[in-house]
């Protein structure tokens, strides 16, 4: 998690933008997905700022994740926790197929009992624990493909663009578990169609009219001329 790199032609770089330009006319759809659950009953943020959570539901959050995971885990090796468990919030009115929105936390801080998020919370938030489930993710890519299919009126794309968060990938899945649900998105959205993409740690994706931020999510672009 220190160091990224940028790949164009035959130069790599890190903390650098590699980018392509595409042009003409094409139809374009798009889809996301997310592969977690919330887990036990709803709960408020009652003091925030920014994007640090430090109280909910008058506790401050360390004390409100010991109830469901080890002391252990907060205090040694939270990255391990952090890929697997997130907080959830009451999805905005425009997200038809999904109830809740997930933010990962990439950080506590122990002598506050704070924690961090990767967008602003407001104090007064409904917010539950969450956690990672391989049968949503899997029944996610085929409501993805049939997403795709409606947009495109049945046709296959030309080109697809597919952009998966880290923690959907080996963290999450052995590596035939995770090759056989790609090849069940491919041969759903057009099985020899070039295919490109990466993993990310945090992802934008279109929701109806919204370009939203999402964490733990599956993100594609599929374009036919």
């Amino acid at each position: 998690m220190s160091q990224t790199y940028q790949y164009c032609d035959d130069e790599v770089v890190s903390d650098g933008v590699a980018y392509a330009l595409l042009s003409g006319e094409a139809q374009a759809a798009s889809a996301v997905s997310n592969g977690y659950v919330p887990i036990g009953g709803e709960r408020t943020v009652t003091r925030s700022k920014g994007n640090v959570i430090y109280e909910i539901d008058g506790k401050p959050v360390l004390e409100v994740l010991q109830e469901y995971l080890s002391d252990s885990a907060l205090a040694e090796d939270w990255q391990s926790y952090a890929i697997t468990f997130a907080l959830s919030f009451r999805a905005p009115s425009y997200m038809e197929d999904e109830d809740y929105i997930f933010r990962a936390v990439p950080s506590v801080n122990p002598a506050d009992g704070s924690a961090t998020v990767q967008t602003e919370v407001q104090e007064g938030t409904s917010v539950w624990m969450s956690s990672r489930d391989k049968k949503k993710t899997a029944a996610g890519l085929d409501l993805m493909a049939d997403h795709l299919h409606q947009q495109l009126g049945g046709n296959h794309p030309e080109l697809v663009f597919h952009f998966d968060c880290c923690a959907r990938g080996k963290l999450m899945f052995r590596d035939q578990e995770k090759l056989q649900l790609l090849k069940r998105l491919r041969q759903a959205v057009g099985p020899d169609v070039p295919w490109m993409g990466f993993y990310t740690f945090g992802e934008i994706g279109p929701v109806g009219e919204y370009n939203c931020y999402h964490n733990y999510t599956a993100v594609v672009l599929a374009l036919r001329s």
